[in-house]
């Protein structure tokens, strides 16, 4: 992920500056694969990962 240090102290909040870096990392992924637009349109396919069930 490219992060080489903490900016954070304590144990809890470098878990929660953790989380973060793993969530942008997570997003940019597949951004980075399929781009904004076919993310658009997987949440809004009537049968795609993210459709309400």
């Amino acid at each position: 992920m490219g992060q080489g240090a903490f900016l954070m102290r304590r144990l809890e909040n470098v878990r929660g500056e953790f989380s973060l870096t793993a969530l942008a990392y997570n997003m940019r992924r597949p951004i980075s694969l399929v781009g904004v637009p076919g993310l658009i349109a997987a949440a809004r396919a009537k049968n795609g990962p993210f459709a309400p069930q």
